[in-house]
């Protein structure tokens, strides 16, 4: 959840209580997000902050007691996060001497929740002077000025608490911002009443689903519960942080976090868990402790997973395990060139930003076998951590949350997608490691940390969800696991538009990352974004309409698949080319209304039957998967290639598989061209200048409309010059792409990456959601769907729209994520979106007929860019005639 300047307080708040689990709901569209991403304001030069304060209760005091309170507080834009303790002593009832606190970093307000809790917060702790006892039920009279005198007073206020600590706002410089100061109280009560607004004054209530958001953890019992209270008006029936008491007065579930995952060794795992079994054991034989287990909606096992670091490990035993984990894989001392029981796991090498690429054979194959290692051995330990929560708390549920920020390649090599550094995610959904796996959304725009960190955003957050999908589908139905989807700070439409493209990707609960309130904590919360509660009402309002549809369905897949190779990962770690390819190759088939799968090389052999077309972008692909996608092909599949795909083996070493032998060039891994960029299309990716241009041949792709030019983007490869007719050519004449027969299939080449220029084209900008997705590259991408004959499930009449059929028990649902801009679309006329393929797949997944529509919960937003819907099939016999799955106006 962290970018690594922010490790700090975030990681403190992580081991204090955080993490992840809800569950999940309905459609939406982006709007366009005007608001500008505002720098974090520097520190201003100390000048002018003075505050004093009196005990006005207890009353019971004695005749000259005296107390002495102690200053705290946060501040909101950077390091240090917080202010110091500062002590001082009066009598009861009586005025202190005014405190000088101007040299503290004071600062404007931040904005990147946009709310007025950004501005710096104090805390004052009441304490008796003789024996440092907290005094609980305790009232001060405030004042804050500019100077330490009468005429200096800008803020005079009294504030009461259950506890000994009273908090509020320091709206910096005082006097010009007086206006927006608030205590806590002010601003607790503000927030019950944005959110009752947000409701219409109906709370909602969820029975089936969990939205789960947290407290940082209250000063005072009191405005913690009324804190609770505002989230239970909104929906939220899990909620961290509250305290115990609360959480029991308000009928409200928690989760709770271990923190078990970080021990390389399991012995030492389980040592380290034995005084958390003896504590639970021991809370186990109490009735409070029965209830707040009973209570519990989930166990954080660890936050920001990736491969363990295994340089704490005892040597000896950790080369064990790496020679007992290659015997079981079958590898042969003649492979890596000296007997077994010689190896050592390489440590140092696991830690470098590559791979060494260059080295002799039996020297990467080792290195591969490490990579592929660390991810099967964190992801044991990962399985240790919830086995041993389970065997103190059978029923408690497990959740762990993936880094996403690595993933996306935020903090760069060798942090990136399933690197050696970072985990195999499908590892984790083979070994079952957990209950429910969560998919954090760090893309929030101004929001949160800007536009390095946002990428396509909502897109980029579905497909991220997508992955998870794929690793988790397969276990068995005795023992499911759940995709849980975390949400950041967004403004309402943001939200449900990162809410909807997740539930469309079969989330089975939202985490809102999280309430705060800012006034009490570090970060951007989202307490004071008043837009967000707009949002999660409508978004849980649309929920609980139809959670006997949704909680039981799941997404009908089209026959399309992606491969997800773990091998390009480990041994691309400082080029992610291929790798964004493969990302928004993936928006560019959600664009086309076509719901794929992702599997993973181990899988080919045995899940790549049902399928009609494969898409390959990654360059690495073990010999084993070639062979798996070999035999599909000669059956009669369609294999699309960018530009390197499966040019080398999972060793790195250069190998063309038989299927690409006719399309690429011999030594095609040495003749590829290729630029290191980041490749974000928030930052670098517009601006990257092409290597050359490819024209596309329309006759051949889509036998209607004209030629068109696609810049070529950090990656060239000339296919075989005697290629037949080919479909694109270099402006050099060289052929750019060609598509072949292979036995009773199809193999489509392209020797660069189209979906860089789809990007691209798309014309992001770093801080709105104005896009404009260009047409012509989806061509390269639909030529496969042709040729494979493969129609959407649910098709919508117009592109750039997600469109995720759910199907269950009770019924199936549509889910649309719109990702058109206010200028798409031109004429605006009305937009019907297609039933008829939504109805056939319903009947072969279902059984029932699905043609007759009842409309659950329609969430609608006023214009083109803004509508969302939801909508659950029934049986027949409920409506007569065809009705359309939605219009939007």
């Amino acid at each position: 959840m962290m970018k690594p300047s922010m490790i700090g307080p975030h990681a403190l708040l992580k081991r204090l209580l955080l993490l992840p689990g809800a569950f999940m709901v309905f459609s939406t569209l982006p709007a366009i997000l005007s608001p500008v991403l505002a720098q974090a304001p520097a520190p201003q030069p100390a000048s002018g902050v003075f505050v004093r304060f009196k005990v006005s209760a207890p009353r019971t005091v004695a005749a000259g007691e005296r107390f002495r309170v102690t200053t705290g507080g946060h501040r909101h834009t950077g390091e240090p996060w917080y202010f110091p303790a500062v002590s001082a002593e009066t009598e009861g009832g009586t005025w202190s001497q005014w405190l000088d606190l101007s040299q503290w970093l004071w600062h404007g307000r931040g904005e990147r929740s946009g709310g007025i809790a950004e501005w710096p917060s104090m805390k004052l702790a009441l304490f008796r002077a003789a024996n440092n006892e907290a005094v609980n039920n305790c009232a001060l009279d405030v004042q804050l000025a500019d100077k330490p005198d009468e005429s200096g007073v800008v803020v005079t206020f009294n504030e009461k608490s259950e506890s000994n600590t009273i908090g509020f706002l320091v709206p910096y410089p005082l006097r010009a911002n007086a206006k927006e100061f608030e205590t806590g109280s002010q601003m607790t009560a503000r927030h019950f009443a944005w959110a009752n607004d947000a409701t219409g004054g109906r709370p909602i209530t969820l029975k089936k689903f969990d939205i789960i958001t947290s407290l940082w953890g209250h000063y005072d019992p009191a405005l913690s519960r009324r804190a609770v209270t505002t989230l239970r008006q909104l929906g939220f029936n899990v909620v961290s942080g509250a305290g115990y008491p609360v959480s029991r007065q308000t009928g409200t579930r928690f989760y709770e976090a271990v923190w078990l995952h970080g021990a390389g060794d399991p012995e030492a795992m389980t040592q380290g868990f034995k005084p958390s079994r003896e504590s639970i054991l021991q809370e186990l034989k109490t009735s409070e402790g029965r209830w707040k287990y009973g209570a519990m909606n989930h166990m954080t096992i660890s936050d920001e997973v990736k491969t363990l670091d295994l340089r704490d490990v005892d040597k000896p035993k950790l080369d064990g395990w790496f020679r007992n984990y290659l015997r079981a894989q079958g590898v042969t001392e003649v492979e890596l060139g000296k007997p077994l029981a010689q190896i050592e796991y390489p440590l140092a090498a696991m830690h470098e930003k590559t791979l060494p690429r260059e080295a002799d054979l039996p020297t990467r194959r080792l290195m591969y076998h490490a990579a592929k290692f660390g991810h099967w051995w964190s992801a044991r330990l990962l399985r240790h951590a919830t086995d041993l929560l389970k065997g103190t708390l059978p029923t408690v549920k497990t959740e762990a949350l993936p880094s996403d920020h690595g993933f996306f390649n935020a903090w760069g090599p060798p942090h990136i997608g399933m690197s050696y550094r970072l985990l195999d995610l499908f590892e984790l959904g083979a070994q079952r490691t957990v209950d429910h796996l969560s998919a954090e959304d760090w893309l929030g725009l101004n929001h949160m940390y800007g536009p390095a960190y946002t990428w396509t955003g909502a897109q980029s957050f579905a497909y991220l969800n997508a992955i998870l999908r794929g690793a988790i589908e397969h276990n068995p139905a005795a023992q499911p696991m759940q995709l849980r989807s975390l949400i950041t700070p967004s403004d309402d439409r943001y939200l449900r538009l990162k809410a909807y493209s997740s539930l469309g990707q079969g989330a089975k609960s939202l985490f809102f990352w999280t309430f705060g309130p800012t006034y009490i904590g570090t970060e951007n919360y989202w307490s004071d974004l008043r837009s967000e509660y707009d949002g999660i009402a409508k978004l849980n309002r649309a929920l609980a309409r139809s959670e006997d549809v949704l909680h039981p369905a799941k997404p009908v897949r089209d026959p399309v698949a992606i491969l997800y190779s773990v091998s390009h990962d480990i041994w691309h770690t400082d080029n992610p080319a291929a790798f964004v390819e493969k990302r928004l190759l993936w928006h560019a088939l959600r664009h086309l209304q076509v719901q794929p799968d992702f599997l993973r090389e181990e899988e080919l052999a045995v899940r790549l039957k049902p399928y009609k077309v494969l898409y390959v972008t990654d360059w690495c692909l073990s010999r084993k998967a070639s062979v798996a996608i070999d035999e599909w092909v000669r059956r009669g599949g369609v294999l699309y290639l960018s530009a390197g795909a499966t040019t080398r083996d999972e060793f790195y070493e250069p190998y063309v598989p038989p299927f690409a032998r006719a399309l690429w060039p011999d030594a095609a891994a040495q003749q590829m061209k290729s630029e290191a960029h980041s490749y974000n299309e928030r930052t670098d990716l517009p601006a990257i200048k092409p290597l050359a241009t490819a024209t596309v041949n329309a006759a051949i792709v889509n036998r209607a409309g004209q030629n068109f030019r696609l810049p070529v983007l950090g990656v060239r490869l000339n296919l075989r010059a005697n290629v037949a007719r080919p479909l694109a050519t270099f402006d050099d004449g060289t052929p750019a792409g060609a598509s072949l027969r292979y036995g009773r299939g199809q193999v489509i080449a392209l020797g660069f990456l189209p979906m860089l220029a789809y990007a691209q084209g798309a014309n992001f900008k770093p801080v709105t959601l104005e896009e404009k997705w260009p047409a012509a590259p989806r061509e390269l991408v639909q030529m496969a769907l042709r040729a494979a004959d493969v129609t959407p499930a649910a098709k919508a009449s117009v592109p750039v729209v997600e469109t995720s059929l759910l199907s269950g028990a009770n019924g199936s649902a549509l889910v649309l994520a719109i990702h058109l801009s206010a200028n798409q679309g031109a004429d605006r006329r009305r937009e019907t979106f297609a039933a008829s393929q939504a109805r056939r797949q319903h009947r072969r997944q279902a059984g029932k007929d699905a043609g007759h529509l009842r409309r659950r919960a329609i969430d609608p937003a006023a214009g083109v860019d803004g509508h969302r819907f939801a909508a659950a099939f029934r049986p027949a016999g409920e409506a007569q005639g065809h009705v359309p799955l939605v219009e939007a106006v």
